[in-house]
């Protein structure tokens, strides 16, 4: 099941880099999705203009995407992240195994980012008195597509569990 745009620009990447980490690594200690973040965050925003400003939101974006996507991730799992840069996009992938009480949930969830009026959608989590359960960080999604202008893609194997969650982040967000 394909939610978004999932294809690659037909272009090669101007740069790539690919890691594996541990779901529970990044689910006992969140500070370490804030540290895997700023990693990429400087490893990217050496080329803009704006260093600082691109690093402060390539970090953001990345840390905001690792906590909502690992909170979906069964203990003991691996979380493959795959970060592409190309001309005008970056692009982060996270695939992983999906804990099976959140996949209904988070698939519908994923499907309303399409189609649905991003701001009210974020006003009523932003407002809401309870969290959805379970919990993902829904929030934290919405903000991105809110606040940030990214995109969301998903792609959902059934018959494996396994999933994976893209991000496009249009690299005019970085520049002031």
């Amino acid at each position: 099941m394909d939610i978004g745009e999932f294809a690659l620009p037909a272009a090669d990447p101007l740069f790539m880099i690919d890691l594996s980490v541990q779901a529970e690594d990044l689910q006992a200690n969140w500070g370490r999705c804030n540290m895997l973040a700023n990693y990429l965050a400087e490893y990217v925003a050496y080329q803009f203009s704006e260093r600082e400003w691109a690093e402060n939101l390539i970090s953001t974006v990345t840390n905001e995407f690792l906590e909502a996507v690992a909170q979906t991730a069964p203990p003991g799992t691996a979380l493959a992240l795959s970060c592409r840069q190309y001309d005008g996009l970056i692009l982060l992938d996270l695939a992983h195994a999906l804990r099976p009480d959140v996949v209904v949930l988070y698939m519908t969830f994923l499907s309303s980012l399409y189609g649905s009026t991003i701001d009210s959608l974020y006003f009523a989590h932003l407002t809401a008195a309870e969290r959805p359960t379970p919990a993902f960080n829904q929030l934290g999604i919405l903000m991105l597509v809110h606040d940030f202008h990214v995109r969301v893609a998903a792609r959902l194997e059934p018959p494996t569990g396994q999933i994976a969650v893209r991000i496009s982040i249009p690299t005019q967000e970085i520049t002031p």
